[in-house]
């Protein structure tokens, strides 16, 4: 009798373990249509084909937006994204929303850095006024910063990036400010926080997954630069489309859509707190102008300037000290005029000038702001001369 349970044993644990044998070979096998199928099984592919695709997008030229929170009016017609890619079949991407301020976006272009890039980039910056007051003049919140430099991302920066030692220095100054926000930190942030301290590279055998980084998925970009084509089209007719499929804006007299209004104005208004109040820090205290100079100093090198967009706060909205802004916004001005990028300054310095309909709601460019957006991306990236 237990010579029979000794033999069902082994029997048992031989099946079980040619099992785990054979699971463990189909894995392997099969483990490129595993992970696509079931991508929440390597997290770490999923973040390097996201680093990979923007990196192929910058070296190949493709026209690149970089923004917050207007970025994800996804049913608007002439949002750049679907307008260029639906209407005119030009390709464009955008990246970023709610949160996504100049650190975010200046962490990102730095770890991508490279000839490439800086030979062929297209990019455009979208900055909100709301980024240079209240509270967001703190600059990049924790959160936001490590949606956008995940650890495919901080491994570019800190071992494939070219960019200048400077910004390596300034998002590890960053890092180890916030370090305790950041939950189990792991080895690529903490290296990061003490490569200030340091001026010696890090061993990469530390960090081992650094060799699966290199080369995934590079074998599935285009490498073929993008070209663009000047677009001759009517303007007018184009304002008169946008103001058309606009949101309508009918029980108020400030261009704000309907639902926008009755639902986030209305109670305001009841409650007095409506028009609201613009408070801006000084320019020492404003830590997003900081971000903001750096982030012009890092794009200087581009061969294809950048094109800067300053979006408007509607005027009947932010009608308290909306004053206080404009020294910031004429030093902002300044400072891309200085580096020769493009610029396209849509801030309402009368209320008398303010086109309803420019904004949706009380910050977000609306259709007809669109339009007037996507004439300049054309201007500045689709000349006679096809850059």
């Amino acid at each position: 009798m237990l010579n029979v349970l000794i033999n069902k044993l082994i029997i048992n644990i031989t099946a079980f373990l040619s099992a785990v044998v054979l699971a463990v070979f189909a894995f392997l096998f099969f483990k490129s249509n595993i992970i696509n199928h079931y991508p929440s099984l390597s997290p770490l592919q999923q973040s390097i084909k996201k680093t990979y695709s923007l990196q192929n997008d910058l070296e190949t030229g493709k026209i690149i937006l970089f923004g917050s929170s207007e970025l994800t009016n996804h049913g608007h017609t002439f949002i750049p994204e679907n307008f260029f890619n639906k209407t005119l079949k030009v390709p464009l991407t955008s990246n970023g929303h709610a949160g996504h301020q100049s650190f975010a976006i200046l962490s990102q272009l730095a770890s991508l850095s490279n000839q490439k890039v800086k030979d062929n980039a297209r990019v455009i910056i979208f900055l909100s006024p709301g980024w240079f007051e209240s509270s967001y003049a703190k600059g990049t919140s924790v959160p936001s910063f490590l949606e956008y430099m995940y650890s495919g991302m901080m491994y570019k920066l800190y071992y494939e990036s070219d960019v200048n030692r400077y910004y390596k220095f300034l998002i590890g100054q960053y890092i180890k400010k916030n370090i305790k926000e950041i939950k189990s930190p792991s080895d690529i942030y903490k290296y990061a926080a003490n490569y200030v301290e340091t001026t010696d590279e890090f061993s990469l055998k530390h960090f081992f997954t650094q060799k699966i980084v290199k080369n995934i998925y590079t074998s599935d970009l285009s490498t073929n630069k993008v070209l663009y084509q000047k677009q001759n089209l009517d303007y007018a007719q184009l304002r008169e489309e946008a103001q058309k499929v606009a949101k309508p804006s009918t029980n108020n007299t400030f261009g704000i859509n309907n639902e926008y209004y009755t639902k986030y104005v209305e109670p305001n208004i009841k409650k007095g707190t409506f028009p609201y109040a613009i408070s801006v820090p000084s320019i020492k205290e404003n830590q997003e102008y900081k971000d903001f100079l750096n982030l012009v100093k890092l794009l200087k090198d581009y061969k294809i300037k950048p094109l800067f967009i300053m979006q408007d706060q509607n005027p009947f909205a932010y009608a308290k000290n909306r004053g206080s802004l404009e020294p910031i916004l004429a030093n902002i001005k300044a400072e891309l005029n200085k580096y020769g990028y493009g610029y396209l300054d849509m801030w309402t310095y009368d209320k008398k000038n303010y086109i309803l309909g420019t904004l949706t709601d009380i910050m977000h460019t609306g259709e007809l702001g669109w339009v007037e957006i996507d004439k300049k991306i054309i201007e500045h990236f689709m000349p006679e001369d096809n850059k």
